[in-house]
């Protein structure tokens, strides 16, 4: 897996394959051309290998942290981390808990990818809602399986989804005209 664009283009990257599933170049390219990045807070919740972040950094976010509860996969993690100047932080922990500990703190765009068939899509949006951490005119981008609807329930507005094969991606916001 290679980092597709920004001061980080060309770095390879560390997969424990059999643990993750890394959000493709073509759907990674795809999200960060709907969405400028630069200069924002982001949260990567389930980061796995830490691709989402990392593009985010290399495309000049100015703030990552990254979530991961897998103790072996954060390994991989803290590896692939390590080669970002700006020193993003990892949590290790269950994002729901991590979520709850980022009470108030604010994000301009937040990452979920949980494993497909975990169930947690619609339980950590209305966290990130309850504890405020989305910023006004912040983005929520969720990687799915497109056989799983992802009930919203008017949590957010839907800015965009598209669908790459079998993956979907849904773009949420917050207060975007």
């Amino acid at each position: 897996m290679i980092i597709t664009t920004g001061k980080y283009k060309g770095r390879k990257l560390k997969t424990p394959k059999a643990l993750v599933r890394p959000t493709s170049s073509k759907i990674r390219e795809s999200i960060f051309n709907m969405i400028d990045i630069k200069g924002m807070k982001v949260l990567d919740l389930f980061s796995g290998s830490g691709i989402m972040g990392l593009e985010a950094l290399s495309r000049g976010a100015k703030q990552v942290i990254c979530v991961e509860k897998n103790l072996e996969v954060a390994k991989f993690l803290k590896q692939n981390l390590a080669i970002a100047e700006e020193n993003p932080t990892i949590i290790i922990g269950d994002a729901l808990k991590v979520l709850k500990r980022l009470n108030r703190e604010r994000f301009d765009l937040i990452f979920i990818d949980p494993p497909y068939s975990s169930g947690l899509y619609k339980t950590v949006l209305e966290k990130i809602k309850e504890y405020e951490i989305l910023n006004d005119r912040g983005f929520i981008v969720i990687e799915h399986d497109c056989r799983i609807e992802i009930n919203i329930d008017e949590i957010f507005e839907v800015y965009k989804a598209k669908k790459y094969g079998d993956t979907c991606v849904t773009i949420l916001c917050k207060g975007v005209n």
